[in-house]
């Protein structure tokens, strides 16, 4: 019974121990060989949905492989929305192709991407369609803060921004990195335009795309099994001793 309760005390020492790191995001210019050497477990390149669905916008909870994804509001203005029949600037749009400086970063000839469409932004609502755990996301941003805005990359509490000072060039590619320090089957990022440095004030309009996503899906962490093995001999042992206490 004390080698079982040990067992339980030390996988509740892990446990905390994994939860207590903290969110980080990296982001720097787009390098294919970074991009190539995490060799994600999901992969999501918007092929298959572009495939599926045609250039066009998308519905609020779009839903993907590696979650579903909004808009932050805003209507998009100007040749970026204009240049795509039936176009209303106010949701995310799949494109393909060449955008403005947008274009897909996907590897092995891709075509199609995410595209903000010139709003505000979007959300993305992080979950794989298995259910499984994650610990890390990593994807390609093109084009962006090049035109006024200031994009800030958020996610659980922690804040990026992607430029300070003058604008970016026109067609420039970053690739974030965000790393949750634990796995998690749930998490929400956001890639939001703002007029101003620092995330304050009134919202942007600036367009740019996402693609190229990969996911490091872990599976049930070893403590949680530990944890659940332990639960498992203390319950077989207090029914023994149940049993011996009424024969």
């Amino acid at each position: 019974m004390s080698k079982i309760r040990a067992l339980i005390g030390a996988s509740f020492v892990s446990i905390f121990a994994v939860c207590a790191h903290a969110t980080t995001i990296n982001v720097v210019e787009f390098d294919q060989e970074a991009y190539r050497a995490m060799n994600g477990s999901v992969f999501e390149g918007f092929e298959a949905l572009g495939g599926t669905h045609g250039e066009g916008e998308v519905a609020n909870g779009f839903s993907t492989s590696v979650g579903s994804f909004s808009t932050l509001g805003g209507v998009g203005t100007g040749g970026t929305v204009s240049g795509l029949e039936g176009n209303t600037g106010s949701m995310l749009a799949l494109r393909q192709g060449h955008v403005f400086g947008r274009e897909s970063t996907s590897p092995d000839r891709g075509s199609w991407f995410l595209d903000s469409n010139d709003t505000w932004g979007l959300n993305w609502d992080v979950a794989l369609a298995d259910g499984k755990s994650f610990s890390k996301l990593m994807f390609a941003i093109t084009d962006a803060s090049d035109a006024g805005g200031f994009l800030r990359i958020s996610a659980v509490g922690v804040n990026h921004e992607l430029r300070s000072g003058r604008k970016l060039r026109d067609g420039n590619v970053r690739l974030v990195t965000i790393d949750f320090g634990r796995p998690t089957r749930a998490a929400e990022v956001s890639l939001a335009n703002y007029a101003s440095e620092g995330g304050e004030g009134s919202f942007s309009n600036d367009g740019f795309s996402i693609d190229g996503i990969q996911v490091a899906a872990v599976p049930l962490p070893p403590s949680l099994l530990l944890l659940g093995s332990a639960f498992l001999g203390l319950g077989i042992v207090t029914r023994r001793r149940r049993r011996q206490i009424t024969a």
